[in-house]
């Protein structure tokens, strides 16, 4: 059994924590899915989730049906229910990730600022389809090593903003820092598209595709036009080998 312990947090409407479970198991974490309302009846505050934990997931899904918003009432759970600064998490040598809503989550709870947030797509549709992303800069380990790689999206908020009152600053400092650190065209525009974000420590990982869908090749549609990679590991399995690898950092 590992060392480290990964806390998979559920709540009503997430989906793929049995995914999470399964990837973050094969490369040596003990892992465990806790409700969100369990852990606030465990008072499982930042102190106690860094004794415990070295990895937190906050997974995608309609969590709360998306009633004021997508990701927005977990956060609130998480910082009045729970007191969570995952930013004091990361410092002390926490990773924490979120994908899809648990993206918007970590937007949600002001991990990267105040100037980054998702909107509804210009199609105002769910979209389900696989995307080319790439990793920009060194700053996220969990992306560090890797090139291009194509993941599933399905998600509806898919549209990443910077808010116009501080677009120059807020900009600039995705830029400079690296923070926007994955990136990828769209079907409809050309421009270079921010489809993941870090913090500061590189530590905390929010982002649009989901990596936990594919962790086979046997995940994709049509993996049997070529039946001998179907062993094969698929591209999302490399960013949790990442986050074994930069456990002990």
């Amino acid at each position: 059994m590992s060392s480290y312990r990964a806390l998979i947090l559920s709540s009503p409407g997430s989906r793929g924590e049995q995914s999470f479970a399964h990837a973050l198991k094969q490369v040596g974490f003990d892992a465990e899915i806790l409700n969100i309302e369990e852990a606030i009846h465990l008072k499982l505050e930042v102190d106690q989730l860094s004794l415990k934990y070295k990895l937190v997931v906050l997974p995608g899904g309609n969590t709360y049906s998306s009633v004021l918003g997508s990701g927005r009432v977990l956060a609130l759970k998480l910082q009045y229910g729970l007191g969570w600064n995952l930013n004091k998490f990361a410092e002390r040598g926490g990773l924490a990730l979120g994908v899809g809503s648990g993206f918007e989550t970590l937007l949600q709870m002001k991990v990267f600022g105040d100037d980054y947030a998702l909107k509804l797509n210009e199609q105002a549709q769910f979209q389900e389809k696989w995307i080319k992303v790439t990793p920009s800069g060194n700053r996220c380990v969990w992306l560090r090593g890797l090139g291009t790689m194509e993941l599933p999206l399905s998600e509806q908020n898919t549209e990443f903003v910077i808010d116009s009152f501080s677009y120059v600053e807020a900009k600039g400092k995705l830029e400079r820092l690296n923070l926007g650190c994955l990136r990828g065209e769209t079907d409809d525009r050309a421009d270079d598209r921010v489809w993941g974000m870090c913090d500061m420590t590189g530590r905390i990982f929010g982002l649009l595709p989901h990596p936990e869908y594919f962790l086979s090749w046997t995940n994709t549609d049509d993996w049997y036009v070529n039946p001998t990679r179907a062993a094969a590991p698929g591209a999302g399995m490399a960013i949790f080998e990442n986050a074994a690898r930069h456990a002990e950092i």
